[in-house]
């Protein structure tokens, strides 16, 4: 792995170790505290723009199709199998929430982001898995929760 790579992962392990140390007892703490809404919000838009460049550089170094757009870049690595469908899903749903957070984010809805902190972060520390598993050209095994689901 490139020393961009690694610089990229450890800031993306450190913004998720951040993000988890800023949990809200409930949505009416996160409601009630602006600094708090603030910097998870700022927070989760470094952590996703991290994700996006990570991801931009797997694409290049593996010389894949360059992506239309950010929605893109996450659609390219589940069309060649490096990332799950679930974990593509849920990679573009939050590119919509860094897009919303940085141009439109007079109109940010709160529960939006607290719900992301509370049930998405596990999906930004299973790109990281996948990530590194391609990096090191090791197998990537979903998490369940990102796993097909079987058909009988």
């Amino acid at each position: 792995m490139n020393s961009s790579l690694e610089t990229k992962f450890d800031l993306l392990d450190k913004y998720l170790t951040d993000l988890r140390d800023i949990q809200p007892a409930n949505f009416d703490a996160f409601e009630q505290d602006k600094m708090l809404r603030r910097y998870a919000e700022r927070m989760l838009h470094m952590t996703i723009d991290v994700c996006i460049q990570i991801a931009i550089e797997i694409l290049t170094y593996a010389n894949l199709r360059a992506p239309e757009n950010y929605h893109d870049v996450f659609i390219v690595l589940g069309d060649h199998k490096i990332l799950s469908p679930m974990l593509v899903n849920s990679m573009t749903m939050l590119v919509e929430l860094r897009n919303l957070l940085v141009y439109e984010y007079d109109v940010v809805d709160h529960m939006m982001v607290y719900s992301v902190l509370k049930k998405r972060l596990d999906d930004l520390a299973e790109f990281v898995r996948a990530m590194r598993a391609h990096v090191n050209h090791e197998p990537y095994i979903p998490s369940p929760d990102f796993a097909e689901p079987i058909e009988e």
